[in-house]
């Protein structure tokens, strides 16, 4: 079986930069595929890119290789690592995209790379995805260990982004959490899981979502569950209560923003 490299990046599709990066890999490992997640995360986004990342991973193989190249800090003394997760390898510069895999039980291990006589040369300060981290992942294609990349180091020692807060209060019913996602769609994806509802209340219908002025009462089945311009609360594919506009963009008509508070509460019973 050929292995399989995903791609995300915030280079986006208007230069070159996604075509050379698979140009590169096609070059040193032809029998890899390539499979791109997302070249349109904001710019020097390394929140989304990470989120993005780690809700496609669980759907790939084991032994998948995930290339993800969100690089504010490329060409400064910012590391590059190879983190073993989940039984698939991720390669990134080291500013907190593979926070999602650097937790127990998820993390293996974690390599920060430098095998100098894999890179590309002329070695460029401003695109280490094309010169380094493409020429690793084709590397790994081939069968290369990850030890061979460079030294192992504790994920202890690698930059982690801080989870955003959710408080969770069931004695009183209530939920704080955030927006930590807005998609294509305009839908907001907030912190708030599925199992944090259930264990709130076992009558999701009677919960009250409120985002700034806006307040939802239960969860809809389906984002077309309303009229036409209707706010919904429903659990998106990824798990997460999410605020959506029945054929319309929740983030515009709510005004949305990603880290703006949502607030569910327990319904009353009776």
């Amino acid at each position: 079986m050929s292995a399989i490299i995903t791609l995300t990046t915030d280079f986006g599709l208007e230069d070159e930069y996604v075509g050379v990066l698979k140009g590169v890999v096609a070059g040193l490992a032809p029998q890899a595929s390539l499979i791109d997640l997302c070249h349109t995360i904001r710019p020097q986004d390394i929140r989304q890119g990470a989120f993005i990342l780690q809700a496609a991973a669980p759907y790939f193989p084991k032994d998948t290789i995930h290339l993800a190249i969100v690089d504010p800090g490329v060409g400064t003394n910012r590391r590059l690592i190879a983190v073993r997760a989940m039984g698939q390898v991720f390669l990134g510069p080291d500013n907190g995209i593979l926070t999602p895999f650097l937790h127990e039980p998820l993390f293996k291990e974690a390599i920060c790379i430098d095998c100098q006589e894999r890179y590309l040369a002329p070695l460029s300060t401003t695109f280490h995805g094309r010169d380094i981290l493409a020429p690793v992942a084709a590397a790994l294609a081939n069968g290369a260990g990850l030890s061979s990349l460079g030294t192992r180091t504790f994920k202890e020692k690698l930059i982690k982004l801080a989870s955003p807060a959710l408080q969770i209060d069931r004695i009183h019913g209530n939920i704080a959490g955030s927006v930590i996602h807005i998609d294509h769609f305009g839908n907001l994806t907030t912190n708030i899981h599925q199992r944090d509802l259930a264990e709130l209340t076992a009558d999701p219908a009677s919960i009250q979502i409120f985002h700034k002025q806006q307040q939802v009462t239960g969860l809809a089945s389906a984002y077309a569950a309303g009229l036409n311009g209707q706010v919904l609360a429903l659990i998106g594919s990824r798990g997460y209560l999410e605020l959506a506009v029945t054929n319309g963009s929740a983030a515009r008509i709510l005004g949305a923003e990603v880290d703006d508070p949502v607030r569910v509460t327990r319904g009353k019973k009776g």
